[in-house]
């Protein structure tokens, strides 16, 4: 199919579009046509689209002297056109965002160096730490476009974040900081398969209505896509898919085969434990309760610390010493259920924009100082504490110590011990609060969600932030992550509750 035989109202395409049709065509469809069915990107996508952007502008530096074609999207036309120009100027060595509109498929490529005698080499910048396979989907299209436009293109790269990077202070070293891989061969490889896509692509644009395609594991790869919600609007209330652990591409074959509703899976459909547990539930709408889970809950000792931290892992280092998507704890809770059943909190969230890391240890190690069990929802904390102790020797012993401490993760009690069918398949606390301590839910916050607290940790870091914004951030984070650590504390009187014992008491 040429540009002559498309019917003029069809949208031109892009890279992102490109993709987003590679993944399915249903999605590249709404994307252009039913554009309000999208549910709109969280906070922790937008970070992920200003990361790349951040990114692409710092790589840059990796290619000093070049142009920067500075016309907007919304001035693709002038971009083109002086494209052209610094194409055609000898003195120019590279371009960035260099912008082409070919065979109706509009690219601006991040990065074009000049190579010798009249070619150049096309870098893709990435804000990731390794080269991706859906990344040489990227390049492939561009080439096409490239060879369009008579640009020869005799090397395509990857530029990505070097996570083994060491930050040593003022301003990053580029060339360090990112590394370059030559995807040429894999590219070239893909440039073939561009123009059989294209034509699948632009003859379902041309249908005059939407794809027919079933959800499945496209829909979450290579990408979630936005559309998920509105593929999903006629599933049953109880979806396959809502058996725990089970693979997206046993999910397919259920599908394929007929089954789409747990209430309706027979017996005869092969399940390991867990999930026959999920569809009994969702069967006989009865939880599932275990044997063992009184024995289980009974080796909590008080005083019991039910303890959750938040970090955030920002992908240009900014302290001396640290790396690319290094984690950092900056905010602990901690609600205490002494031996008489009182209930005590404290917490702590770092303050300016310094490393957080010496002040969060020091105040964890304190706080933790005498606690006979340490509750928390999967081994995460562990972890952090683990780090801490490596990164500051002098805290070492003092830290062995809270690592000494028994752990009681909570996480596998709730998972191997109760099931009930509002969890739909997931043992997380954000799925599991809500139906155990309905009161609790994270519906009345600020933030809801551990990602947006990150970010918004990070806004702290704007020294222009007036103070009273300053104070509110403050609050949504303090209110979050205590609420954290109090729906710990109430699903385990709610585990007491369900099997007889005595509830803890706050």
């Amino acid at each position: 199919m040429t540009s002559s035989d498309l019917p003029p109202r069809i949208p031109l395409l892009s890279k992102t579009r490109y993709t987003a049709g590679l993944q399915c065509v249903k999605r590249l469809y709404l994307e252009l046509y039913a554009r309000e069915l999208a549910t709109p990107p969280g906070p922790g996508q937008e970070s992920l689209f200003s990361s790349g952007t951040a990114a692409g502008i710092l790589a840059q530096q990796l290619y000093p002297g070049g142009v920067l074609v500075a016309e907007d999207y919304l001035h693709h036309r002038e971009a083109t056109v002086r494209t052209k120009e610094l194409l055609q100027d000898s003195t120019v060595s590279a371009l960035y965002e260099a912008a082409f509109t070919e065979d109706d498929i509009r690219i601006r490529a991040d990065i074009l160096v000049r190579g010798p005698a009249g070619s150049w080499e096309i870098v893709e910048v990435k804000s990731a730490t390794s080269v991706k396979d859906q990344y040489i989907d990227d390049v492939a299209v561009q080439l096409h476009v490239l060879a369009r436009a008579g640009v020869q293109v005799t090397r395509a790269s990857v530029a990505f974040i070097n996570n083994q990077y060491v930050y040593a202070g003022g301003s990053p070293v580029v060339g360090d900081l990112f590394s370059v891989e030559d995807v040429t061969e894999f590219a070239q490889e893909r440039l073939g398969e561009v123009p059989t896509r294209l034509a699948e692509m632009r003859t379902a644009l041309a249908a005059g209505h939407e794809p027919s395609i079933d959800i499945g594991a496209h829909c979450s790869k290579p990408y979630t896509c936005q559309f998920v919600a509105y593929c999903r609007r006629n599933e049953p209330d109880w979806p396959i898919d809502g058996l725990p652990g089970i693979r997206a591409t046993r999910v397919d074959e259920l599908r394929a085969a007929g089954y789409r509703s747990l209430s309706t899976l027979p017996d005869s459909i092969p399940l390991n434990a867990m999930q026959q547990r999920a569809r009994d539930a969702v069967q006989s709408q009865r939880p599932w309760i275990s044997s063992d889970l009184t024995r289980v809950l009974g080796q909590m000792t008080p005083p019991i610390h039910f303890v959750d931290f938040e970090t955030v892992a920002p992908w240009l280092p900014r302290w001396p010493g640290t790396r690319p998507y290094q984690t950092f704890p900056f905010q602990w809770s901690d609600h205490v259920v002494q031996a008489d059943g009182t209930l005590e909190h404290a917490e702590f969230l770092a303050d300016g924009d310094g490393d957080p890391r010496r002040a969060f240890a020091t105040s964890i190690i304190a706080q933790l100082r005498g606690a006979a069990t340490l509750v928390v929802y999967t081994g995460y904390e562990r972890t952090q504490l683990t780090a801490l102790r490596d990164a500051f020797p002098d805290l070492r012993s003092a830290l062995e110590a809270v690592l000494t401490i028994p752990q009681f993760d909570l996480h596998p009690v709730v998972r191997n011990g109760y099931y009930h069918p509002e969890f739909r398949g997931s043992f997380s606390l954000k799925a599991v609060l809500p139906v155990m301590v309905p009161e609790l839910a994270y519906t009345d916050l600020t933030i809801q969600h551990g990602d947006v607290a990150s970010l918004q940790f990070q806004q702290l870091w704007d020294r222009d932030l007036d103070e009273s914004a300053r104070r509110q951030l403050r609050a949504d984070l303090l209110a979050y992550c205590e609420r954290d650590t109090l729906a710990m504390v109430r699903i385990v009187e709610a585990l007491h509750g369900i099997v007889g014992r005595t509830e803890l008491r706050g």
